[in-house]
């Protein structure tokens, strides 16, 4: 399952890079990130209730009947779209197929016949990328960033169990993941306003990113020091909309890097993420494991990676094409 999960944000950073106008794609790719997000506090929310009512494996079911739904849901759309583009072309006397070149531009969906001598498809010269310090600035922005994402979602339901016994699980597992939807949605927009009043991308990539960073090693510091729920639970939402600005930040650098290579460029960078999905979970496991349960031990080792991932991409990131 986590194997074909793998292809769904480079082929969703693909399709965005090769449908949609330079202005456009990062307020669009910010929305179907936050879609990610929406379906963690259904997940989150739903999910606690169908586990108490139901039993865990009705989770499963749950998830995977919106999948087959929503499947077949873009089976049919994508359907009735190629057969309005379709029901557009005209033929000629002799009978051949003929378009007008106002649609044909804007036809996604009818491949159109290249002509001699185009390139169809480059390899990506991955030695330039790999040698660019700024592709590597992103790459540990990313993991650290992905870090303490990852580090809260998966334990601070064990987190606010282990603290707060009585509070109630519904409310913590889905009021912070319910910050970032907003976050993610509003940071592309943002970013937009800024690039609107003269600022440059590489600044807007930086300045997004940062606070994001920043913020959330700041709200972890403070976390450590917290003994009340509502303080505790405020913190956590913060640090997860803190995150959705994440979306114009790195998030939006492999569009940048290689205009022509994006989906395979994100792949890189999701690998990174996904990284800290295992190595991370685990280390802060490791970590109360060997502390004697000692919270403040986890959230201060990863806001420390917050403000390494803060500065270094704040000196060497950038949102100029590399390849």
């Amino acid at each position: 399952m986590f194997f074909l999960k793998g292809f769904h944000l480079p082929s969703m950073a693909s399709i965005v890079s090769r449908h949609l106008t330079a202005s456009d794609k990062g307020r669009v790719f910010g929305i179907c990130l936050a879609g990610s997000h929406f379906g963690s506090i259904v997940a989150g929310g739903i999910g606690s209730l169908l586990i108490d009512l139901f039993g865990w494996r009705s989770l499963f079911h749950f998830v995977g009947m919106i999948s087959f739904i929503w499947y077949l849901f873009f089976e049919r759309l994508t359907d009735s779209v190629l057969s309005g583009r379709r029901a557009r072309v005209v033929f000629d006397s002799g009978g051949n197929a003929m378009q007008d070149e106002s649609l044909i531009e804007s036809d996604h969906f009818i491949k159109k016949k290249p002509s001699k001598g185009a390139i169809v498809a480059t390899a990506v010269p991955w030695s330039k990328l790999f040698k660019h310090p700024s592709f590597w600035a992103a790459s540990l922005a990313q993991y650290c960033g992905a870090n303490a994402y990852f580090t809260m979602f998966s334990w601070l339901p064990y987190y606010f169990s282990d603290n707060f016994p009585q509070a109630t699980a519904f409310v913590y597992n889905v009021v912070p993941s319910l910050a970032i939807v907003f976050t993610s949605l509003f940071a592309p927009y943002f970013a937009s306003k800024l690039l609107t009043h003269g600022c440059s991308i590489t600044f807007t990539r930086r300045f997004m990113e940062s606070v994001s960073l920043i913020g959330m090693g700041t709200c972890l510091f403070l976390v450590s020091l917290s003994s009340r729920f509502t303080i505790s639970l405020a913190l956590f939402t913060l640090a997860m909309a803190l995150r959705g600005l994440h979306h114009a930040g790195v998030s939006v650098n492999p569009h940048d890097f290689a205009p022509d290579h994006t989906g395979s460029v994100f792949g890189i960078f999701n690998a990174f993420s996904a990284i800290t999905g295992f190595i991370g979970v685990y280390m802060a496991g490791w970590i109360l494991h060997s502390s004697d349960n000692q919270w403040a031990y986890v959230f201060i080792f990863t806001a420390l990676q917050c403000i390494i991932g803060a500065f270094v991409y704040g000196l060497k990131g950038t949102g100029s094409r590399i390849i």
